[in-house]
């Protein structure tokens, strides 16, 4: 039976077998980062880590460690906004500031779009993200958006006002959404014992 898991030290993860008792592949994060908490999605192995300075993600393939891409956290999003990314179709989509939507790309981590929305001067509700059957739709107590996943257009998403009483609506789950991004609402900050985190679909796993 396999035991493999992933940990991670300052400046590299590493995949270990712990009945052959060594690892079957080891990653390099950027020099002087501590790996925080270590997730998985699908194929994709995702690590957030900090340096006394600033934070980083780092993505790899899960099954030989190679690295895909890395960006620092304020590339990604606001310090404002948590980074909660739901993926649909090799594409990762977050909310990167309380009026942008950003769509990238598991693979290769390249931004497809990052494109911002208008709220309603009436509305001073934050938005989530939820993928519900492949549309990608923004929704506050106030109204639902629907995003063009092409380029990122914002419209009007009246059917799931008319369905949901949105006022009421505390949390949501819809397609492509790893635990990870249900638990961990924002960039890690570094633990106060130097312990890396994880869990289902978050943190190493066997195979």
């Amino acid at each position: 039976m396999d035991k493999v898991a992933i940990f991670g030290k300052k400046g590299s993860i590493a995949k270990y077998d712990l009945v052959k008792n060594k690892p079957v592949w080891v990653g390099d994060i950027s020099p002087g980062y501590k790996p925080n908490i270590i997730g998985q999605f699908e194929d994709y192995i995702i690590v957030f880590s900090s340096s006394w300075s600033s934070k980083m993600v780092h993505c790899f393939k899960s099954d030989n460690g190679d690295f895909l891409w890395s960006h620092y956290q304020d590339y990604l999003h606001s310090s404002m906004i948590p980074f909660i990314p739901s993926s649909h179709d090799g594409y990762m989509y977050f909310l990167s500031s309380s009026r942008e939507i950003s769509k990238m790309s598991w693979k290769t981590g390249k931004i497809k779009f990052r494109k911002r929305f208008k709220k309603s001067m009436f509305n001073f509700n934050q938005y989530f993200l939820v993928i519900i059957s492949g549309d990608i739709i923004l929704v506050s107590k106030k109204d639902a958006l629907i995003v063009d996943k092409d380029s990122g257009d914002v419209q009007p998403y009246s059917d799931l006002g008319e369905k949901l009483n949105l006022k009421e609506i505390t949390a949501a789950l819809g397609d492509g959404t790893a635990f990870m991004s249900s638990i961990y609402l924002t960039h890690p900050n570094p633990s106060s014992d130097g312990t890396v985190a994880g869990g289902d679909a978050g943190g190493g796993g066997g195979d």
